[in-house]
């Protein structure tokens, strides 16, 4: 979850409140089964910004777990021991407080004491919090069915309107393409004998060299989706040289972390597949996977009607 500027400048206030060294939010993330701090305002340069806690790990995964909250004043162990830092910062008191049921709120002091003042403004800044977050996630919800309406009457409009077959392809790559917010986008057909596809259609940097060409069904990640007739959902996706690719081992794009494809199904026939890529610091949900899938059979549907694909 991306936090809104409304949820940092919380959290930032609540540290001006508290006087505190670090406050943080930590979210439950549905994907793997941890917290992840999602906002946070920190004096320290080894607090762990980037690192998942598992429940019953540390103070947060305590607190998570048992759903209890934590009040510590006079502290005399090293910081680390609380999972929020890599190395001591000298912590003396802190309190982690379970903000609803989203996550966990952390803050912490070198002073030796939270006066009953600030703790009450802790809590009560944590159930204001949880609300900020199912709002948050209320508002993008509603954006995610904004864009997948906007998907869905692209690709209609196209399968409507095209002269041809490479004007059709172009419209629907560029409308999936949009909805991802992946800066690649490739339109693959099934060659005859079902052994090789054709890259039809495709956008981004990098990668008009591969338009046109043919590639067996064994290799690459689409070469996957082709194999399996299944989607490709990875969104922290690290690609190594000769091992994990796209397409071909030679082929030109490189920094991307994200995949998303779909085998195109025409009445459950396999007639190809849309692969997207790029950077993003998100992780696709299933229902953006679905709808995905939906417009691709859509793609399909056409491509089968007008006789699109390669003979």
């Amino acid at each position: 979850m991306n936090p809104q500027p409304d949820l940092v400048h919380a959290i930032e206030l609540l540290a001006d409140f508290t006087e505190a060294f670090t406050v943080a939010l930590y979210v439950h993330d549905r994907h793997d089964d941890t917290l992840r701090p999602v906002a946070w305002h920190t004096l320290s340069k080894s607090f762990r910004s980037n690192e998942p806690i598992s429940p019953g790990e540390g103070l947060v995964g305590y607190v998570a777990k048992h759903g209890r909250p934590v009040d510590v004043d006079r502290y005399e162990q090293g910081a680390t021991a609380t999972r929020l830092y890599n190395s001591d910062e000298g912590i003396k008191a802190f309190l982690a407080i379970p903000a609803g049921d989203v996550g966990v709120l952390v803050v912490d002091t070198k002073r030796a004491v939270f006066g009953e003042r600030e703790k009450k403004i802790v809590r009560e800044f944590a159930d204001f919090l949880a609300i900020m977050v199912h709002h948050q996630e209320t508002c993008s919800r509603a954006a995610l069915y904004d864009r997948i309406l906007d998907l869905l009457y692209d690709v209609e409009n196209a399968a409507l309107t095209f002269s041809d077959a490479r004007q059709f392809y172009t419209q629907v790559l560029d409308a999936a393409r949009r909805y991802t917010g992946l800066a690649m986008g490739f339109l693959c057909l099934l060659l005859p004998g079902r052994k090789q596809f054709m890259v039809e259609a495709v956008e981004g940097p990098s990668v008009s060299t591969l338009r046109g060409r043919a590639f067996p069904v064994s290799q690459g990640l689409i070469g996957w989706i082709f194999k399996e007739m299944k989607p490709l959902n990875h969104s922290r996706l690290r690609p190594l040289q000769g091992r994990s690719y796209l397409v071909t081992p030679d082929e030109p794009m490189r920094g991307y972390n994200a995949v998303l494809g779909v085998p195109l199904l025409a009445w459950r026939r396999l007639t190809g597949v849309w692969a997207f890529a790029g950077q993003s610091g998100r992780i696709f949900e299933e229902e953006e996977e679905m709808a995905l899938q939906l417009a691709g059979n859509r793609v399909a549907a056409t491509i089968e009607h007008y006789k699109l694909s390669p003979r």
